[in-house]
């Protein structure tokens, strides 16, 4: 599975996505002006989702109806295209998400925002108590976890189930520490631990040296 950039982007170009890939699989594309993700390069780890302010990104297997084709254009584009790894200004005219969900209503599209993205629909009501509001974020739920195997530590428990769930195929150190909101000495710890005992694999991706772990999940 592969993460995909929809309509939304184009003529907007936000690059906030690309300083967070691990493994620099987005392409500045010029007609559309946009960005693409190579699939056979992604990772599936995730972290580009929050980034991009107008929630132009989705999971393969979260893409909107309205936004299917955009599968196949990803993979068609990026090749002509010209890889992006740093963060630049958007493009003069680059719409607001509010700006976007208009249109689309206008159009009468129905569009379900990613389910990882940083914040709610533009359209969401503040927050009432400013008390809680500034209290400390809770981590977001993993999606569909799986059950941690027994006898691990509480803090191994959770890196696990945060490894292993049916979104991400593979994760980043740096995705597995802001899922769990734990130190990243910690969770380097438990992953080492996790892959000794061979609940976790782990790999170098062929675009570079970025270690990523994914979990080893026993059926029965």
């Amino acid at each position: 599975m592969a993460y995909v950039v929809t309509e939304r982007c184009v003529d907007c170009r936000y690059t906030d996505c690309c300083a967070v890939c691990p493994v620099d699989c987005f392409y500045e594309t010029e007609s559309p002006a946009m960005l693409v993700i190579d699939p056979d390069t992604c990772i599936d780890c995730g972290l580009c989702v929050p980034e991009c302010p107008i929630q132009a990104i989705w999971p393969e297997d979260e893409l909107p109806d309205a936004y299917s084709e955009w599968l196949d254009k990803n993979g068609e584009l990026f090749g002509g295209g010209t890889m992006i790894k740093t963060k630049k200004d958007a493009l003069p005219g680059a719409l607001s998400l509010s700006q976007i969900q208009a249109r689309e209503r206008e159009r009468g599209l129905q569009v379900k925002e990613p389910s990882d993205a940083a914040g709610e629909t533009a359209d969401a009501e503040p927050e009432a108590d400013s008390q809680a509001a500034n209290e400390a974020p809770t981590p977001r739920p993993i999606a569909n976890p799986i059950a941690a195997p027994e006898g691990l530590t509480d803090s191994q428990a959770s890196v696990f189930e945060a490894t292993a769930n049916t979104i991400y195929r593979w994760r980043t150190i740096r995705s597995v520490v802001q899922q769990v909101r734990l130190p990243q000495e910690s969770v380097q710890g438990d992953l080492k631990a996790l892959v000794e005992l061979g609940h976790v694999r782990k790999r170098s991706p062929k675009t570079g040296g970025v270690i990523v772990y994914g979990a080893v999940v026993r059926v029965g």
